[in-house]
């Protein structure tokens, strides 16, 4: 087990190599090595308090594979969001910030970035012909999944 992942709250199920592989399959496209890696050794779940901060958000949950407890944390039925939302975009839909999703570029020359789409300050008026790593909604959080682990830190509190 990779010791670099930071700990999880209520984890997802186990999962294999046969349930990842098969994932890449029905959705299209292999997963970067070291989100692969976390799917397999931790699966998601909700970061504990010293593990939820990054930048300035919140992380609620990310995504597992196979979750038959509870669909709306289940990779596979969130997966298909993303490109019904951001054409052409590639982008896994892997969890959820305060007000914003968290995804995954899985092709092109941003592969591997980890991204987020702020969902609060939604703008109708935006271009659609505008790339998705252009847009004023979307802000690039690491250049790859294990970056963002590393990246993550205590709960900020704010006072008062």
């Amino acid at each position: 087990m990779d010791t670099n992942w930071p700990r999880m709250d209520r984890r997802g199920p186990h999962v294999g190599e046969a349930e990842v592989a098969a994932f890449e399959r029905r959705f299209g496209h292999p997963l970067p090595d070291d989100y692969r890696r976390f799917l397999l050794e931790v699966n998601g779940g909700y970061p504990a308090d010293e593990n939820s901060w990054i930048g300035h958000f919140t992380v609620n949950r990310l995504f597992s594979l196979c979750d038959q407890d509870d669909e709306s944390r289940d990779l596979e039925t969130r997966a298909g969001w993303a490109r019904t939302s951001l054409p052409h975009s590639d982008l896994l839909f892997i969890g959820h910030f305060d007000g914003a999703r968290i995804l995954l570029a899985l092709n092109g020359g941003h592969r591997g970035e980890v991204w987020s789409q702020d969902t609060v300050d939604q703008r109708p008026s935006s271009n659609p012909r505008v790339l998705w790593h252009d847009r004023r909604d979307m802000e690039k959080v690491a250049d790859s999944f294990a970056e963002f682990a590393r990246q993550l830190g205590p709960l900020k509190i704010s006072a008062g």
